[in-house]
């Protein structure tokens, strides 16, 4: 049955995209009406760089209708960027593979029949396609239809919806790959159809290459930072007075979404070194859960009383003002136990002069030289990770060369305006055919 959905993909993807591209830049100085989708599980760092996108998109070639998957992005998108923009929120119901029922009978059948587990996982795509995908796939088109949309722009990488989508519509499909993607034939047949792919990062690519994508089809285009909201000069005295820190008072502190493999744990670990070291220093765990569920902030909160300094680190849950907060930092750390594809927050820092620690895999090979422009530690490696903090609240001066050389190669590499001609560029070529 997979095969003949794909089947019948390919074939209306090959005829409509033919006749449709032919029609739609018959005008090329009319504006195109994009159809960006956000449906990343909170607000991320895939939320940000789509914000960035869209924001500064050029309004006379190009006009952006933008699908959320959340309140907090559009909320977040609508005060902080562009209100203008025609934005929505249109939820997708959470796979039926990983619903507490699935998981229980998944679990007694591996224990009991494990040769029937591959046709019950198999059951549930197929429950899946019908009662999570198609559903979520006939408002984007009732949405893309109302708004005479001519190229979706996915911002999550490889969609099974967004692709039935571009197909029914007969419009280019452009994905822009964030991370890895599973290895499997619905993949790698349905990847495909996707236009062209936007990876973030070296490492991504890799992966996309690996599932066969070819090599034409895919650009590395790295996510950009807004210099004018993460600026060196910002003044952070309202959060230096929200959490009663001192001028003289060392801080650093890891910014992300509270997920396991972000190594928070690493974090404290390393934390308890510092702590001990550096008289007065205090950690800072900045960002919430994304799902509601506290248990993994919980775990970490216990875990910083067990180590003895829950009295020396902060968890500041969700802010809106993570700028104010890099500023009253002296190190930012990424501490990832699981390969980055990119890493976002850690451009963010070095475009505010601060020095990061990040871990020696993924995507902050391709950001840091070790260094020069940042330090870059043995993935999960917290004494490591302590000397080098250490080592930069000690030594005021490697600290500010460190942070001269990070704002400078963000400034070269991570701009908006050169993000915005690249993606554009693929706008152009793939709506042309070329």
């Amino acid at each position: 049955m997979v095969r003949d959905v794909v089947r019948i993909l390919a074939s209306r993807v090959s005829w409509k995209k033919t006749t449709s591209l032919q029609t739609k830049v018959e005008n090329p100085k009319e504006p195109q009406c994009i159809l960006f989708i956000e449906n990343s599980i909170g607000l991320s760092g895939s939320t940000i760089s789509l914000c960035n996108l869209v924001a500064h998109l050029n309004r006379e070639l190009y006009i952006p209708y933008v699908v959320f998957s959340r309140n907090e992005q559009q909320e977040y998108f609508l005060n902080y960027f562009d209100p203008s923009v025609s934005t929505t929120v249109i939820q997708c119901r959470e796979s039926l593979k990983f619903s507490r029922l699935s998981q229980r009978i998944l679990s007694f059948i591996d224990n009991r029949f494990p040769l029937l587990k591959r046709s019950f996982f198999s059951l549930l795509s197929l429950f899946d396609v019908l009662f999570v995908i198609f559903p979520y796939t006939f408002r984007l088109y009732a949405f893309a239809r109302e708004k005479n949309i001519t190229l979706v722009h996915h911002n999550n990488g490889f969609d099974i919806a967004a692709i039935i989508l571009a197909a029914v519509l007969g419009i280019p499909l452009i994905a822009y790959q964030r991370g890895n993607e599973w290895d499997s034939f619905l993949v790698r047949r349905l990847s495909k159809l996707v236009c062209s792919y936007i990876a973030n990062s070296e490492v991504t690519k890799e992966n996309l290459l690996s599932i066969g994508i070819p090599d034409d089809k895919i650009a590395v285009i790295y996510p950009p930072v807004d210099f004018t909201k993460f600026d060196y000069c910002i003044d952070s005295s309202a959060q230096r007075k929200e959490f009663n820190i001192r001028d003289d008072e060392p801080c650093f502190g890891i910014v992300g979404t509270l997920l396991e493999w972000k190594g928070h744990r690493v974090f404290l670990r390393a934390a308890k070194t510092v702590i001990h070291s550096v008289p007065g220093a205090r950690a800072f765990i900045i960002g919430s859960v994304p799902d509601g569920n506290d248990t993994y902030r919980q775990e970490l909160i216990n875990l910083a009383r067990d180590l003895g300094i829950a009295d020396r680190v902060v968890f500041t849950g969700f802010r809106s003002d993570i700028p104010g907060l890099v500023q009253a930092m002296n190190v930012i750390v990424h501490t990832s136990i699981t390969p980055e594809p990119f890493g976002r927050v850690i451009i963010e820092a070095m475009a505010m002069k601060k020095p990061v620690i990040a871990s020696l895999a993924g995507g902050p090979i391709e950001i840091i030289r070790d260094q020069y422009n940042g330090f870059l530690v043995p993935v999960g490696d917290a004494e490591q990770l302590a000397g080098r903090i250490i080592q930069l609240l000690q030594d005021r001066a490697l600290a500010e060369r460190i942070g001269y050389n990070a704002y400078h190669n963000a400034k070269e590499r991570f701009s908006i305006p050169s993000h915005m001609q690249m993606v554009q560029d693929i706008y152009t070529r793939v709506q042309r055919g070329t």
